[in-house]
């Protein structure tokens, strides 16, 4: 008997598997891959599973989210706001314009009321600007500034004989003076008085008492110089008029 060939052998084995009822297809034990080997496939793996061909498990990255709380302390900040008034009573006969620089002159009434000319600081006195016609040489200059810097003619006599210590002039100074046009119309306020819907003076009240009338200025009149520049506090309005009228006056010093 010739011995049988490889395919002969495999043919019986093959009849007797069939006979014996052993399946058609026998799975041989294959032996897994442990985590961290390089992998095809999940069955390739102990783990059952292949990710990014490494066996095992795919690692779970844990981010912490760490949130901080900061305490801001505020502080509120108090300030203080002073008003500095415009107009301030002297509590001398003078009234301090801070907005100017200038000092004024206030007002009294005389008891017994009517025109005073002894006292230079009555609100009823009036005064002209000229006596010829165009000079500064009426009552306003003669009389009534003439009086506040300290003499009965002129300037006044303001200084002793030496000329070093002041002897005369309102409050103490020697050069009081009629308002120009520019500075009267300054503390002319239409807020005030008959101007403001009310009665009296278009002024305001720290200026004491005050005709609701025209009150001169020093300055002339450019186009005739018969004529001086006047503030009425009772129409609210400035205007010129003959210089030898009598009007109220209102001295002041300072400024240029």
């Amino acid at each position: 008997m010739s011995p049988l060939t490889r395919g002969e052998l495999a043919a019986m084995l093959w009849a007797l598997m069939l006979t014996l009822g052993v399946p058609r297809e026998v799975t041989a034990y294959r032996r897994c891959k442990a985590d961290g080997a390089r992998c095809n496939t999940n069955q390739s793996c102990c783990s059952g599973i292949c990710t990014a061909h490494v066996c095992g498990t795919p690692t779970t990255t844990t981010s912490t989210t760490t949130t901080s709380t900061s305490t801001t302390t505020s502080s509120t900040t108090s300030s203080t706001t002073t008003t500095t008034l415009r107009f301030v009573d002297n509590g001398d006969g003078t009234v301090t314009d801070n907005q100017t620089g200038l000092q004024w002159e206030q007002k009294t009434t005389t008891v017994g009321s009517g025109v005073n000319l002894a006292d230079p600081h009555d609100v009823d006195n009036s005064y002209t600007w000229s006596s010829s016609g165009t000079a500064a040489d009426g009552t306003a200059f003669t009389d009534f500034l003439a009086t506040l810097n300290g003499g009965a003619t002129g300037v006044g006599n303001c200084t002793s004989g030496d000329g070093s210590t002041q002897t005369g002039g309102f409050n103490n100074h020697c050069d009081w003076r009629l308002p120009t046009i520019a500075e009267l119309q300054t503390i002319l306020d239409k807020s005030q008085g008959q101007c403001g819907g009310g009665s009296g003076a278009c002024i305001d009240p720290t200026f004491g008492p005050t005709g609701a009338s025209r009150y001169w200025s020093s300055t002339t009149s450019a186009s005739n110089p018969f004529n001086a520049w006047f503030v009425s506090f009772f129409g609210g309005f400035a205007s010129s008029d003959i210089k030898t009228d009598n009007f109220f006056v209102r001295a002041v010093r300072g400024g240029s």
